[in-house]
């Protein structure tokens, strides 16, 4: 729901609140075959099927894109480890400032252009161009980029950042054609009918009905996709996903629902699971009333229970967040929980903010259209209403006007909110850093910003865990936002689909999957 948000320091021995979880269950089964075709459930429309209007997260247009461009590198969720795929390699000088991206050579979109360093620059370039209003631009702010060769763009930062690579998987793994990047025209037309070099190419979609792309013929790794065909279609009501793929209606789908992995494994379907640092949030716009009040935002916080949510939405599968950290982390400080579940506290805060019920407390909360959205919605709204003065109005929109208001407008008081994040770098950075560009909160905090940036450089445990808990006791103390359930992001897949290795916050590498003869 909001721009890319992901991943881990690479030269940490643990990756920070992540692992495949249940390994046994990716294994594959049956004889792969060649050909065929998969369904792939999704919970909203498009954004755009172009690297700039695009919404990266696994469950928005992340896979979508995915099948379509490829990715420049991605990163192994169980290890935190860089790898390349479109690219050779992405490495740095020892200063940490100079970074040199190797593509492989012979590199062609489906439209038979070349795949170059110039054909990066190009799109770079869009990224950080103002006009475009691209969701990840602001990682290329200050960043000079440098033609060497047509297979090498050297990358100058304006600071040290041993974490760059990672930026790269989340938020700018995707290039498309520079003679579509390169116009307003050009950007227009890739957003309807995109031009990657991914496995996939676009063949046919009207909005509402099934977005279906077909095996590309000219894909660089030869022999590959086995798949002839992949659909994705639009299922709003994403917890009935398990129950269609079990009774072959679809094939596959990514989901951060506890419940409907519950469901999943309960129908003997696969589930390759992560878990992740971040989770699902209240968020709250603090660059506006009534949120611009540390009172306002803690109310909220002490008259809900996390525990309370997990049991009634959730069936108490999920598990009850203590933080933005997830409680396995190596980087997490157990003795630092968040406040929430203490009515007595929210109603004392209430009254001072509507002094005694005689003055109103009105905010919007912003949900996407799902059923589970709405019916969490609808408690807290509630929940909320029991305290003199209070009313929360819930506004429902579609997963494309959410990611807009929240992510590119700022256009909220408080919003649901999940972030998938292996690590502090670069997506949590992104999102607690002032000016970051996922800091849909609009949060400042200078000793927050000072930790962020000791984290940022140090390869040491015990450092980055000393800086991300003055992290936490700040973020206690200011609660721009409230997190009530850990992180994990899951692909859900029938034993007839092998070959699914998520990657990132949960998405897939297409050119991998295969249909099978499992029964």
């Amino acid at each position: 729901m909001s721009p890319a948000l992901a991943l881990a320091m690479i030269c940490l021995s643990a990756t920070a609140g992540c692992g495949l979880v249940g390994g046994d269950e990716s294994d594959a089964s049956g004889t792969p075959q060649a050909g065929g075709s998969a369904v792939f459930l999704l919970p909203g429309e498009p954004r755009g099927l172009d690297p700039f209007s695009a919404s990266y997260p696994n469950v928005a247009d992340g896979n979508r894109m995915s099948a379509l461009y490829d990715v420049l590198v991605w990163t192994e969720p169980a290890t935190g480890t860089v790898h390349p795929k479109l690219a050779e390699s992405l490495t740095s000088d020892a200063q940490l400032t100079n970074w040199t991206l190797t593509l492989r050579a012979g590199l062609r979109f489906s439209d038979g252009s070349v795949l170059d360093a110039a054909a990066v620059k190009a799109t770079w370039d869009a990224h950080r161009d103002p006009t475009v209003n691209s969701l990840v631009g602001g990682v290329l702010r200050d960043v000079k980029l440098i033609l060497v060769s047509d297979l090498q763009l050297r990358i100058e930062l304006p600071s040290a950042n041993a974490n760059f690579d990672h930026m790269v998987a989340r938020n700018l793994a995707f290039v498309a054609p520079t003679k579509f990047v390169s116009t307003p025209e050009g950007r227009a037309a890739l957003k309807r009918t995109p031009i990657g070099a991914g496995p996939f190419k676009l063949a046919a979609w009207e909005p509402g009905k099934d977005l279906r792309m077909v095996r590309n013929e000219t894909y660089w790794q030869k022999g590959l996709p086995h798949l002839d065909e992949l659909v994705f279609r639009v299922d709003r009501n994403i917890a009935a996903a398990p129950e269609s793929i079990a009774e072959s209606r679809a094939d596959i789908t990514v989901t951060t629902d506890p419940t409907v992995l519950g469901e999943a494994r309960g129908k003997d379907l696969k589930v390759d699971e992560t878990l992740l640092n971040g989770g699902l949030m209240i968020a709250f716009n603090l660059r506006k009333p009534p949120f611009d009040n540390a009172d306002a935002r803690r109310a909220i916080a002490l008259a809900l229970s996390g525990e309370e949510l997990n049991r009634r939405f959730y069936k108490g599968l999920g598990v009850q967040a203590r933080g933005i950290f997830n409680a396995s982390s190596p980087l997490a400080n157990v003795n630092l929980a968040a406040v929430e579940n203490k009515p007595q506290q929210a109603g004392e805060l209430f009254a001072k903010l509507t002094s005694n019920g005689q003055k109103p407390f009105v905010f919007h909360y912003l949900v996407p259209d799902s059923p589970k959205s709405r019916e969490i919605a609808e408690y807290i709204r509630r929940t909320l209403a029991g305290y003199p003065g209070v009313t929360m109005i819930v506004d429902v929109v579609d997963i494309a006007s959410l990611v807009t208001r929240t992510s590119a407008k700022h256009d909220f008081e408080a919003t649901v909110f999940q972030l998938w994040a292996d690590d502090v770098e670069p997506s949590m950075h992104q999102f607690l850093v002032t000016g970051g560009i996922n800091n849909i909160t609009g949060y400042s905090n200078s000793a927050v910003d000072k930790a962020l940036g000791e984290g940022r450089l140090s390869p040491d445990p015990k450092v980055r865990r000393d800086a991300y808990t003055r992290v936490q006791t700040s973020l206690n103390r200011d609660m721009p936002f409230w997190v009530y359930l850990e992180a994990s992001a899951a692909a859900v897949h029938s034993r007839h689909i092998t070959g699914v290795e998520p990657f990132n916050d949960g998405l897939v590498h297409f050119d991998r999957i295969t249909r099978s003869t499992a029964k």
